[in-house]
């Protein structure tokens, strides 16, 4: 249950019902919680090399699909990752980008990066994504040399927010770009 993204105390609730009681199951509520985290801390080593190798398939097998990393002593410091359907979307919307970085919302404290396009429907479209271990200048740098190898070429118009390091990065990366501030 735990690859349908369902937790523990549901995992234990689903499983008393299907069994037909809490007597049947075979395991409390905390013995369910303490496999997911023992499950959890034993994977934790590896998530960076099975995230790796997963997109390094993805390379592998399917058309036109761009995979950039670096590592730091075996810890994971950058991704960016595109696929034939974002570069589909570049081509065709990607005269303005937006660039943001959310924040460290998850387990692993990296920052989630989206490059974003603007369709003939004013929908959202995906044009790439990252993962930045800090928000620093080195970081967005990094993350707009590898969207500018994987794209060919720069945007016409990038819109971010008022980041100073942002500001920096797009100075000395996308020199052709316009930068706009949204507000």
């Amino acid at each position: 249950m735990s690859n349908a993204n369902i937790g523990a105390m549901q995992a234990h609730n689903i499983i008393c019902q299907l069994k037909g009681g809490y007597d049947k199951v075979g395991g409390t509520k905390v013995e369910y919680k303490n496999f997911q985290r023992d499950r959890n801390c034993y994977i934790g080593d590896s998530d960076a090399n099975l995230f790796v190798r997963k997109m390094n398939n993805q390379k592998l097998y399917i058309p036109n699909f761009s995979f950039e990393y670096n590592s730091d002593g075996g810890l994971l410091k950058y991704a960016f990752w595109a696929d034939d359907t974002a570069k589909h979307n570049f081509q065709e919307f990607g005269d303005i980008v937006s660039f943001d970085a959310t924040y460290r919302t998850n387990k692993y404290c990296m920052v989630y990066v989206p490059f974003t396009g603007i369709d003939n429907h004013k929908s959202c479209v995906t044009l790439g994504a990252g993962i930045l271990d800090s928000e620093d200048a080195e970081a967005f740098k990094w993350s707009l040399e590898a969207f500018l190898k994987s794209f060919g070429k720069q945007p016409k118009l990038v819109v971010t927010d008022q980041c100073p390091a942002i500001k920096q990065a797009l100075r000395e990366i996308f020199k052709e770009s316009r930068h706009r501030f949204c507000m």
